[in-house]
Parts: C-alpha cells; sequence; structure tokens
C-alpha cells in the first residue's frame, strides 16, 4: 500500500497542482532538447489527465520516450524508480484490501479493484441473471463520524490534491469513505457528480468532502446503487438505438397481438427491458381507455433484478399515476405477485429489499399487493383482467422465445375463465391476507421475505430524508429517483411496532 517515489517527490518539492508542475517540467524539456538535439523534447505537452495518474501514487504504467527522459532529468531517476513503491514511504491511511474483501464477501455481485499505493481503483458490479453488469471508479477516503455525517479525517495537501483530481471528470465515480472501528469497518458511499458540485450538500467551504451517515453502504443503499448504476450505464449505451428504433413501439401498438423478436434491435439488457416495459405500458393503458370496471393485475417479476425497473423507470411512474383513475372510496385496484419460497431463499437480502421497496411503491399509490407462493403459477401471464368482459396480455419479464414483449388482448371465455382461476387462487393463498391496511401488508410481506422491519423503516426514513441523488443519480434522461424518494419516505413513516 506504499506511494510511489513519483507522488512524494511531487509533494517535498510542492509540485502537486498540474499547474506547478508543467513550469519545470516544461523547462527540463527545452533544456534537454538543446544538449540532445531532440527539438521534439522542447514541445513534450503533458494534459492534467496524465499528471493526474502519475501524481495518484497509484499509477502502474511508465512514461516512455520523451516524457520519460524529461521526468529522469528532474528528479535524477529512472523512471522504474519513480513509479515504483517508495522504499521509506509509509502505509496508506485507508485499507484498501481490508474494504476490497468485505465489499467482496458481502455482496458477490460486487468487487473493488484497488491497486497497491494509492486510494483509486475501480468498483465492478455484475448482474444475476437479468442485467448485463458495469463498472465505475472509486477513490477511498479515510473518514471519522460526527453526528448525521462523516467527514474525512484531516487530509494533507496531497491527499485533499489526489481526492480533487478524481472528482474533476465527468466520468461515473463513487468517493468511498472508510470509518474503522473496534477492528471493523463501515463503508458510506457518495456519488462524485454530488461532490463535484460547488453549493451542493455535503461539500464543505475548505473544500473537504462530508457523507451523509445515512449513505452507509448496507443492504439497502447497495441494492439501490447495484441496480440504477447496471440500468442507467446500459441505457446511456443504447441512447442512439432506443431513440431511432421508437417506431417500433407505435408499429406495434397499431397490431392485436405482437412478440417481436429481441433480434429486431440491438440492444443491452437494460435497452431491453426498457422498451419492452414501454411498450407494455402503453398497450395496456390504450386497451383500458374506455374500460368503467376496475381491472385486476397480475405482474411477473420474482425478484429485485427484475422489479428494479418499477422504482426507476420514469415511465412506470407515469403509468402508475394513470391508473389511479380506478380508484374510488368502494373501489380499489388489485396487483398480484407470484414469488415462490425457493426464489426468495436463493436471491440476496438486497434483492428482497428492491422487491419489497418496489410492491411499496404500488401500496404508496394505493394499489391492494397480494403474495402468492406457489411457484406453479410463475408463468402466469402478466394481464390486467377487467372480469368477465377482457382480459389484456402484456409480457415483458422472462418472455418465451427471446422476444421484447408478448402482447394480446382477448375476450375469448376460456382464456377470461382461466385467468379468473388464477386470480381467485391468488386471493385464497394470499401470504398478505391477515393483513387490513398498507403498513400491516408490507411489514407481513417483510416477514416473508425475511427482512428486519425496524431496520427497513428506520433506514428508509434516514435514507429518504437526505433523498438519493447524493448516494448516486441517474445520468439517463429515461430515469429517475423521484418514485424511489417517495417510496423510502412512505416507509420511514411507518414504524417498527406497526
Amino acid at each position: 500500500m506504499r506511494r510511489t517515489l513519483f507522488s512524494l517527490l511531487l509533494k517535498k518539492q510542492k509540485l502537486i497542482t498540474w499547474e506547478a508542475f508543467c513550469v519545470p517540467y516544461t523547462a527540463t524539456g527545452r533544456k534537454l532538447a538543446l544538449e540532445t538535439g531532440n527539438r521534439r523534447l522542447a514541445t513534450v505537452g503533458l494534459g492534467r489527465t496524465t499528471f493526474d495518474r502519475w501524481s495518484s501514487g497509484s499509477w502502474y504504467g511508465r512514461p516512455r520516450g520523451e516524457a520519460a527522459q524529461i521526468l529522469e532529468r528532474m528528479f535524477t531517476q529512472p523512471v522504474e524508480v519513480l513509479f515504483s513503491p517508495a522504499p521509506d514511504a509509509s502505509e496508506s491511511p485507508v485499507a484498501a484490501e481490508s474494504v476490497a474483501t468485505r465489499i467482496g464477501s458481502r455482496w458477490p455481485t460486487s468487487s473493488m479493484l484497488i491497486p497497491a499505493g494509492g486510494p483509486g481503483g475501480t468498483w465492478e458490479i455484475t448482474g444475476r441473471r437479468h442485467l448485463d453488469g458495469t463498472s465505475a471508479a472509486v477513490h477511498l477516503l479515510p473518514v471519522i463520524r460526527q453526528d448525521e455525517e462523516v467527514n474525512p479525517d484531516d487530509l494533507s495537501q496531497e491527499e485533499q490534491h489526489d481526492l480533487d483530481g478524481f472528482l474533476r471528470p465527468a466520468r461515473r465515480g463513487f468517493v468511498v469513505g472508510v470509518e474503522e472501528r473496534s477492528g471493523d469497518l463501515d463503508l458510506y458511499v457518495r456519488e462524485a457528480a454530488a461532490a463535484r458540485r460547488p453549493g451542493r450538500p455535503g461539500l464543505q467551504v475548505a473544500g473537504a468532502l462530508s457523507i451523509p451517515s445515512a449513505y452507509l453502504l448496507d443492504d439497502l443503499t447497495y441494492g439501490i446503487v447495484w441496480a440504477l448504476t447496471q440500468l442507467d450505464d446500459g441505457l446511456l449505451s443504447d441512447d442512439q438505438t432506443l431513440d431511432s428504433e421508437r417506431h417500433i413501439i407505435s408499429t406495434h401498438l397499431s397490431l392485436p397481438r405482437s412478440a417481436p423478436s429481441r433480434l429486431l434491435v440491438d440492444l443491452t439488457a437494460a435497452g431491453s427491458s426498457w422498451m419492452g416495459s414501454a411498450f407494455c405500458a402503453q398497450h395496456i393503458q390504450r386497451e383500458l381507455t374506455n374500460a368503467r370496471a376496475v381491472p385486476t393485475f397480475w405482474t411477473r417479476e420474482q425478484s429485485g433484478e427484475e422489479a428494479a425497473p418499477w422504482l426507476f423507470f420514469k415511465h412506470k411512474l407515469d403509468y402508475l399515476q394513470e391508473l389511479t383513475r380506478f380508484h374510488s372510496t368502494s373501489a380499489q385496484t388489485v396487483r398480484v405477485f407470484c414469488l415462490p419460497e425457493a426464489e426468495v431463499a436463493q436471491s440476496e437480502r438486497y434483492e428482497r429489499v428492491l422487491l419489497l421497496l418496489s410492491i411499496a411503491l404500488m401500496e404508496r399509490f394505493g394499489i391492494r399487493v397480494r403474495v402468492i407462493p406457489q411457484p406453479e403459477y410463475s408463468e402466469v401471464d402478466g394481464v390486467a383482467l377487467m372480469p368477465g368482459q377482457r382480459a389484456v396480455v402484456a409480457n415483458w419479464v422472462r418472455v418465451p422465445g427471446g422476444a421484447l414483449w408478448a402482447a394480446d388482448s382477448t375476450s375469448a371465455r376460456g382464456d377470461l375463465r382461466t385467468y379468473a382461476t388464477a386470480f381467485a387462487d391468488a386471493q385464497g393463498n394470499d401470504v398478505l391476507s391477515g393483513a387490513p391496511d398498507s403498513p400491516s401488508r408490507l411489514r407481513a410481506l417483510s416477514n416473508y421475505l425475511g427482512l428486519d422491519w425496524g431496520w427497513l423503516t428506520s433506514r428508509c426514513r434516514s435514507l429518504g430524508e437526505y433523498g438519493v441523488a447524493g448516494l448516486v443519480r441517474p445520468r439517463s434522461r429515461l430515469l429517475t429517483v423521484n418514485a424511489l424518494d417517495e417510496t423510502l419516505l412512505f416507509l420511514g413513516k411507518l414504524t417498527s411496532d406497526q
């Protein structure tokens, strides 16, 4: 964990900023050009990003060519020595290996790669069965807890320079505050974009970063970061394709039934999910335009990975808002989830948190959620049923045959009886049936999912008060954290004794 000799010499010679370093660097190049006759030495430039990599203390590469000659003249050491760990350098104040071990052991879908010698590295995030995975830059920072926030523990000028260099680029990055206590580590996460903006809460006047203690990395915050970063990066990768292929949705809306192949358009898992979900939402809204009866809904999501789009896709929020027209003092829409015990048992705790948050979002909209545990109902279509009249089929989760979605609308009596039977069985086998209101249903669901209700409501309350955007924010225009923020506050108001 020792820093490179080069980074220590910069600090000793007070050359830790790019502006200060470029003056002797350029002068040395010109001097060498005269001595050697190599005119290129006089024109060698140095970009800010390159300097930041060199000075971070953790860069594994080696400058070459004219740049190497200039550095060797400036510091009278070979570049191999300059960019190796300094023999007498003190250990890094942040135990990067311990952080990486803690994250990898607690969340198997995560790993942090922190090169020896510095605070910077990469956070690798992988999906389970549906999402593609992604990565982000990370910067470890030693912190101490002070009331409702954690603050850097006496950053040196060099450490502050390293932090400023990390925050400057516009790519996705996270500051990870590391608090060591009683032989253990607490980790706090803040998105670099939220930290770099002047005037934002958390950035002190002196430039030192503070992180709300609500951003403690646990199964709630990890689940949010895990899902949102994968959806966001996938949609950003597909942005042009989704924009240019919008006609696919409008074209298929005019058909009586449709199930286009995923091969029709080249998309990531996130992009395919968004297109399928967007089509199904519009299909259902269109088919229910003149409906007078109150529909009941069957939803195919069974894991946090499948359910996360409810929390982040903008059109999902609009869709739920539009369906509130069916609510009245005497009627309530019902939405059924099939959550087999085996699926619950094999899912990670953070995924179960995401699943509960998604269901809580619906309860907040006044939707009565039912949960059926029988696995034989796993393949029931996603459907909006108006009993005795019509069934609107809209599948985009686990669609057979590799289709983007499977949509239909039927009034056939046999189909209506089949769906009506499934809904009747859901009512008779609902694991939440003894709970008369939203708070009691969500608490019963928490027990079914093996989640601590007191911990969950307390953490939702603290995180909801600060908002998710400072923890991780979407960059895609197709995503929002508004629904999640409101759901966290909704759950946070439910006390642990309800």
